[in-house]
């Protein structure tokens, strides 16, 4: 019966040739299927994503090798190029950074620190915030003593409209765009093991940004690859294709890079164990939703590669070798016992690269001070825990989804009296009761951007949003699956 699926599934695979260019939404669709199904073994959905993988893919013919005809003088419109009507505006330039300067990683990081975070990205308590978030757009996950040394997961936690990818973006502006991928939450497992290996597989030093995390969605559809999430030094970031024969036969995907992850909901280590372990691998930011001075889109920004190549690169050689090698060893044998209880022993060990990072760039005066600013850093993270989504809406939601329903739910099932929607109170909520119940606490007016928080911030404590009745509701994912 299972090889019959095994079969099914190769079937519909050949058969997405037939889709033309929605081949490729296809093979992802039946992808997701195929993780979901418990039927299937590991090994043998990796032999189905093997097949997967030697697909002919149609990609569609780009518009330069389109030979043109005389229709295209039937177009409708025209074809568009105002390149030479409009001149960019270098951003560096115009915001007062010289391209050319000496001690280049120094002056970039106080223009970033000082000049770029405060015109394009609000944050809140910036004194503090903005030191590390420098940091992290400068950390170069190549620079390491070995492939065992861990990096940091940044994590960008804020309400809707609050920055969190626009710095996720302004990181990748360091990169070349071949070095620099952005991972939604539509991709499956396979399919980013896949983009990472082909753009890093070689050895390269790249960036990915995981933008809009959602753990109970990645978690299903990234399955047996979450390893992916997870891998933030180059020894465990090597994955292979089958457990099943020699070394010589096994193929292997390499998909290391500087990760960084945003999301409107927080990590908890006390939660189920996966998402523990990812909040182990992460430093938080905070963001709120402010107006920022300027858009980072008016202007042009391909400098910021050619400065972090600079910092990085052939010139800045002996610069390295004199004061970022010998500092990254410095904190490498600290002892976890000998620095401040603020910082988690099991936090210290990806603290250490950025505070190198940090006093190679001088945003940190010494390794002490450094040291210190990450204590502060979690000190404050853990004095503004709860307020991380940045909106009052996740605070009052929260406690009265998983503390106040739940509590009400219990105590009517328990009263014979109570009528049959009191008592499934906390399993089936109508959008109309939740959104009267945060209205009165916040004195404030939902409006459509808070809607779309909350429906993702529901489907994160494992509520569904569709219909209940004549309206909208949210239906708890275990009573669905019960009623199946």
């Amino acid at each position: 019966m299972t090889e019959d699926k095994v079969q099914k599934y190769r079937n519909d695979l050949a058969k997405t040739v037939l889709a033309g260019t929605k081949q490729q939404q296809k093979i992802a669709d039946i992808l997701t299927q195929m993780e979901r199904d418990t039927d299937l073994t590991d090994d043998m959905r990796l032999e189905l994503e093997t097949h997967a993988t030697q697909l002919t893919i149609n990609i569609p013919q780009s518009e330069s090798a389109v030979v043109h005809s005389s229709n295209d003088e039937k177009r409708f419109l025209p074809r568009y190029d105002f390149k030479e009507d409009y001149e960019s505006i270098c951003g560096l330039k115009e915001f007062g950074f010289d391209e050319n300067c000496k001690d280049v990683a120094k002056q970039y990081a106080t223009w970033f620190k000082s000049e770029y975070l405060p015109n394009f990205l609000p944050m809140p308590d910036a004194a503090q915030q903005y030191p590390i978030a420098t940091v992290f757009a400068l950390l170069n996950c190549k620079a390491v003593l070995s492939k065992r040394q861990c990096l940091p997961i940044p994590y960008f936690i804020g309400s809707n409209g609050s920055g969190k990818t626009e710095l996720g973006k302004t990181i990748a502006q360091h990169y070349p765009s071949h070095l620099a991928v952005e991972i939604r939450p539509g991709f499956t497992g396979a399919s980013i093991r896949d983009l990472l290996d082909s753009k890093f597989g070689s050895g390269e030093g790249g960036y990915a940004l995981v933008d809009n995390f959602n753990r109970n969605e990645w978690l299903v559809k990234w399955g047996a690859h979450y390893d992916i999430l997870l891998a933030n030094c180059e020894e465990s970031a090597v994955s292979r294709l089958s457990n099943a024969g020699s070394d010589t036969t096994k193929v292997e995907f390499k998909h290391y890079s500087y990760k960084v992850i945003t999301s409107v909901f927080s990590l908890d280590e006390g939660t189920d164990p996966e998402c523990g372990e990812v909040a182990r691998r992460t430093i938080c930011l905070n963001f709120q939703e402010g107006k920022p001075v300027y858009s980072r889109i008016m202007y042009e920004w391909e400098g910021m590669q050619r400065v972090y190549q600079r910092i990085w690169g052939e010139e800045s050689m002996d610069l390295l070798h004199k004061v970022y090698a010998p500092t990254l060893g410095k904190l490498n044998r600290i002892k976890p016992s000998n620095i401040p209880d603020a910082i988690n022993p099991k936090k210290w060990i990806i603290c250490q690269v950025p505070i190198a990072v940090g006093v190679y760039c001088g945003v940190f005066e010494s390794i002490e001070h450094g040291i210190d600013s990450f204590a502060k850093h979690f000190t404050y993270l853990k004095r503004n825990k709860g307020t991380g989504v940045g909106s009052q809406l996740s605070i009052i939601l929260g406690k009265w989804v998983k503390e106040d329903l739940p509590k009400l739910g219990e105590s009517n099932r328990k009263n014979r009296y109570a009528s049959e929607a009191l008592k499934r109170i906390d399993l089936e909520i109508s959008q109309e009761s939740l959104v009267k119940h945060l209205e009165e606490k916040m004195g404030l007016k939902i409006g459509r951007r808070d809607m779309d928080e909350l429906i993702l911030q529901m489907s994160n404590y494992g509520y569904r949003y569709e219909a209940l009745g004549n309206s909208m509701g949210f239906v708890k994912q275990s009573t669905l699956n019960e009623g199946k």
